[in-house]
């Protein structure tokens, strides 16, 4: 700041100094040479110009003085200030002592610190391995107390079963009991049918010596008793024609003959032995316009008669009879007078019988 306001006065200087000559300078010329009017007008401008800048020179005087006024009042305030810089500069002396000492504290402290930086690395290390440890222990644990979770849920599905099964054991314990009351209810029940039992396998023992007995008898009889059966067809030849007389039927075609009692060149059915018989008889005619008849004669006794009447096409007459018949009895089939049958191959007419028991 002050090197500023002295270059302003020595410029404000050298411009005075530069005007007064060119003032004094102008005046010589003008009083030696009288010189013509252009030259004059010249000379005054450049006049004009120097008081100008001479007028701006006292302007910038005046600030310069302006800003003198301003150095001297910065300068009291410097003072000031300095003043109280020196009182700073005190406090802060006073302040490093403090710092001084307070830098030893701390050294003091750093070097504690140190120490126990030291003391914690070992025991952060030493808690590292705890943790690590505590971790193992805290898995285990849990482990532990996974595996404690499940056999307490077995121990209870345990205790359940157990219950249940003391539950059917008592269960079984009073059915047994239960049941060894019926067994011994039942031992004297079979006992008992034992000799219920035992009385009626005598019985039916008896019962069955006295059955094998008839049994042997009837095997005996029937092995004895006659098989007689006999089947057997009319003729071959077509129709057979009765005339003005009954006409014994003669069935020549035998188809069974068991015992040999029918005569197929008789027509008769003689009884071997004593006994019941059945005897079933077939006939036809066709074409036919009247009736058809038939009858069965017992010895020289007719037993039956059949008759029907169709005006076309095939007519059959069919009949049985059980009959009982002594030794020598005969059987036989008539056709009535004016009546005829018909019969071939196919056997449309048949005679047979057969002994159902004998008597």
């Amino acid at each position: 700041m002050r090197a500023a306001i002295t270059l302003l006065v020595l410029l404000f200087s050298m411009c005075g100094a530069q005007t007064r000559s060119t003032q004094t300078e102008v005046q010589t010329e003008s009083q030696s040479t009288g010189a013509a009017a252009d030259d004059d007008d010249a000379a005054a401008a450049e006049v004009s110009t120097q008081l100008d800048i001479y007028a701006e020179l006292r302007a910038l005087r005046d600030m310069v003085e302006e800003q003198g006024d301003m150095l001297v009042e910065q300068q009291t305030t410097l003072r000031s200030t300095q003043d109280e810089l020196k009182k700073m500069e005190a406090e802060n002396a006073a302040v490093k002592e403090r710092l001084v000492a307070s830098e030893t504290k701390v050294g003091a402290l750093e070097r504690g610190l140190v120490a126990s930086e030291t003391k914690v690395g070992a025991l952060e290390t030493v808690n590292d391995a705890q943790e690590a440890e505590l971790k193992a222990m805290a898995t285990r644990l849990a482990v532990s107390e996974t595996e404690v979770a499940n056999l307490r849920k077995e121990n209870t599905a345990q205790q359940t079963q157990l219950t249940n099964i003391k539950t059917e054991v008592m269960n079984l314990i009073n059915a047994n009991a239960a049941q060894d009351s019926r067994i011994s209810a039942s031992e004297a029940e079979v006992e008992n049918l034992k000799i219920v039992q035992e009385a009626e396998l005598t019985a039916v023992k008896t019962r069955l010596a006295v059955t094998e007995m008839e049994v042997q008898n009837l095997e005996k009889k029937i092995t004895e008793t006659p098989k007689v059966a006999f089947s057997a067809g009319l003729t071959n030849s077509g129709y057979i024609q009765s005339g003005n007389t009954e006409l014994n039927l003669v069935f020549t075609k035998v188809i069974t003959n068991v015992g040999q009692a029918y005569s197929s060149t008789t027509g008769f059915f003689t009884a071997p032995v004593r006994g019941v018989y059945y005897f079933r008889f077939t006939v036809m005619d066709y074409p036919s316009s009247a009736y058809a008849h038939i009858k069965i004669f017992r010895n020289v006794k007719q037993v039956m008669l059949l008759a029907d009447y169709e005006s076309q096409g095939h007519l059959y007459l069919s009949g049985g009879v059980a009959l009982q018949l002594e030794v020598g009895d005969v059987v036989n089939l008539r056709l009535p007078a004016g009546c005829r049958l018909l019969d071939d191959s196919n056997n449309h007419s048949t005679f047979s019988g057969f002994l159902l028991f004998p008597l």
